[in-house]
């Protein structure tokens, strides 16, 4: 009796071992997850359009811009000299062109040069047009709301146009990206319910959904000598899943959770559960 007892127990515990390996398989399926996930965001290398002398900065490093503050102003006086210069020279354009055209009739002037005066006039009011727009980038906007990161001048510093001064990272829209294997992608769409945990706060799920999906990674094996493959002549027997990223965007995430490269826990759900 003890004996079947023990032989019912045992085929019992092995039942149930399948059936728990069974449901987990089929969760991992239903809702793959990886580890391997951090928070990103898209930013603006920010460099000046013009050349010059920061006398304003009105930003520091990790402060939060919204869409068209004043980040700094290049001093403007050698633009101003050059838009009034340039204003001269196309009013001086025009005259002459407006003098000499009733004069082509009386055989004074030749068509020639009637033509070569509005061609002047024309290279004026361009050299008029690029100075004003010269002068109207010494000032620096904003193009979106944002942080800045990386910002290690100050006023007075000279600036060169484009080099970055810093970074300003676009706040409105948040991604997390998530390597999974290779063997996971088949499944996975653009619109794929995601739940998404930051490391620093746990207990805060975000919600999201796929994107979209990487299509290319450089493989450690990927060499070239002078344009000609290297080919390693031993080979590696274990074989492992390529990993690819997988762009997950976040809605409406706290933005005091957000920072670029924070360490993330990603989760699909296919299907209506969650």
């Amino acid at each position: 009796m003890r004996k079947n007892i023990g032989k019912a127990i045992a085929f019992l515990t092995v039942v149930a071992f399948v059936v728990s390996g069974a449901l987990a398989i089929n969760h991992a399926s239903r809702c793959p997850r990886t580890d391997d996930a951090f928070l990103l965001a898209d930013v603006a290398h920010f460099a000046p359009e013009v050349s010059g002398r920061i006398i304003t900065l009105n930003i520091r490093s990790n402060q939060a811009v919204q869409k068209g503050d004043v980040l700094f102003v290049i001093d403007p006086e050698p633009y101003k000299l050059k838009l009034a210069a340039a204003e001269a020279q196309m009013d001086l354009a025009t005259t002459t062109l407006a003098r000499s055209e009733p004069l082509l009739s009386k055989g004074f002037v030749t068509a020639e040069q009637i033509d070569q005066m509005r061609a002047t006039k024309a290279s004026a009011v361009a050299a008029h047009a690029l100075a004003a727009r010269e002068l109207a980038h010494t000032v620096s906007r904003a193009p979106f709301d944002g942080r800045i990161l990386g910002l290690t001048v100050r006023d007075g510093e000279f600036a060169a146009a484009g080099q970055a001064l810093f970074t300003l990272v676009d706040t409105s829209r948040w991604y997390a990206v998530a390597n999974f294997r290779e063997t996971e992608l088949v499944r996975m769409k653009a619109g794929t319910p995601a739940r998404v945990y930051v490391m620093g706060q746990p207990d805060t799920p975000l919600e999201g959904h796929v994107d979209s999906l990487g299509w290319g990674v450089l493989p450690d094996e990927a060499k070239l000598v002078n344009g000609i493959p290297v080919i390693p002549k031993t080979l590696n027997w274990v074989h492992l899943a390529q990993r690819f990223p997988v762009r997950i965007l976040l809605k409406n995430p706290p933005q005091d959770m957000m920072r670029i490269g924070a360490s993330a826990v990603a989760i699909l759900h296919y299907g209506t559960d969650q």
